[in-house]
């Protein structure tokens, strides 16, 4: 094993190539106007066609408003001394850069400095992709078999809502068993110590208001939306007492309510506006259903219709019941527990988080998923980056658990 460990650290250069070429596409999804992960998809195909996988499937989900007209996932196989099969499944696409302003460097082209690779996905989720790629690479050209069935599921549509992801494959493909050994290495936080097996409900909502369009000095003749849609922000925030339940299992222990997305409507200052669009993103703990959750925002909006005699049009963008969370006995969860210790001597524990991640999905169909890696939780942010250290490191624990026998 520190003949393996050794090599997995010689490939620093490996780590920094394949990262750099990952950032250069940019794999947004549509909704969030890009182009989806086709691209990506296909320079991952290419890197790894003659590394030495057993077989290497896509799976093409058809979406007409990307130019590529799919989105394509991708698995790669190798086969074990068992019939288990051992999936990794890390996601392909990523979230915009947001305020150009606030980055120090490109976030598509991705910088190297003092250990860590900075650009948009580095940390979210190429990291972990690259420590798969990695470990699998290991086995190659060390000439190993692994134990398990090893599976590295590149998906999808993971950053809104899966639809095009692993929500349909579940769906269409049959390719999943209960007794499969099932990670999903997108979540963690630096120290390495949080095995994630429970996640939040998720309600994402959109208010469209509607009013009256006016002169700034003639407030009489409009209907201001920007003032309905102010006092709708603070009417939700009553959210937050009447769901106030604590779990300390989870990063963030209460249910969340937060204003997010604020849609352009005029672009000069003396003008009232007369529409408004405003979002929401509810992360919400699973002892409340988000049925009840919908009903309290509806009386919500009745109440600003009235008060400031506006239109208002919901829509929900995801609504996701949380489902039971994964046994803390389940066996991955051990494996995870005693190969973390293992190779990096950490003591981790069980936790539930807020963000969203394709292990709801598994857990909803009865299957028992993981989450681990070792990040310092700068996805989505400004300044994205991902530790090289940590690349490497999760790299060697993914190898124990492709190697290990029951």
């Amino acid at each position: 094993m520190k003949e393996i460990f050794k090599y997995i650290e010689s490939q620093e250069k490996l780590v920094i190539e394949i990262q750099k070429q990952l950032t250069k596409i940019p794999a947004i999804a549509p909704e969030s106007g890009g182009q989806g992960e086709y691209k990506k998809y296909l320079y991952l195909k290419n890197l790894i066609s003659d590394w030495g996988f057993d077989s290497i499937e896509t799976i093409d989900v058809y979406d007409d408003r990307v130019e590529s007209k799919t989105r394509p996932s991708l698995i790669a196989s190798i086969n074990g001394k068992t019939k288990t099969n051992f999936w990794i499944i890390t996601h392909t696409d990523v979230v915009p850069p947001g305020e150009s302003t606030l980055w120090e460097t490109s976030p598509f082209d991705a910088t190297v400095k003092n250990g860590k690779i900075y650009g948009r996905g580095t940390e979210d989720n190429q990291q972990s992709l690259v420590s798969s790629l990695l470990a699998a690479k290991s086995l190659f050209d060390n000439k190993i078999i692994p134990y398990y069935n090893v599976k590295l599921l590149f998906v999808a549509d993971e950053e809104v809502g899966s639809k095009y992801g692993i929500e349909w494959i579940l769906k269409n493909k049959n390719i999943f068993n209960k007794n499969d050994l099932i990670l999903v290495p997108d979540g963690g936080n630096s120290e390495g110590n949080t095995i994630e097996i429970a996640e939040k409900s998720i309600l994402w909502i959109s208010f469209s208001i509607s009013g009256k369009q006016s002169h700034g000095s003639r407030p009489d003749l409009g209907i201001n939306t920007a003032r309905a849609s102010s006092y709708l922000c603070v009417k939700m925030d009553n959210l937050y007492n009447k769901f106030d339940k604590i779990d300390n299992m989870y990063d963030v222990p209460y249910s969340t309510f937060e204003p997010t997305r604020r849609y352009n409507n005029i672009e000069n200052i003396n003008t009232i506006p007369g529409s408004e669009i405003l979002c929401y993103d509810c992360r919400i703990l699973p002892d409340y259903k988000l049925d009840d959750i919908i009903s309290q925002i509806e009386l919500i909006k009745k109440e600003i219709e009235k008060k400031f005699k506006v239109k208002i049009e919901i829509e929900i963008k995801i609504k996701l019941q949380a489902p039971i969370p994964t046994p803390t006995d389940a066996q991955i969860v051990q494996k995870l527990k005693k190969s973390v210790k293992k190779i990096l001597n950490i003591d981790a524990k069980p936790i539930g988080i807020g963000g969203g991640t394709v292990a709801a999905y598994f857990r909803m169909k009865g299957f028992h998923a993981a989450l681990w890696s070792t990040i310092d939780m700068k996805m989505h942010g400004p300044n994205e980056y991902s530790k090289i250290i940590n690349t490497i490191n999760d790299a060697k624990v993914f190898f124990d658990l492709m190697t290990e026998s029951d």
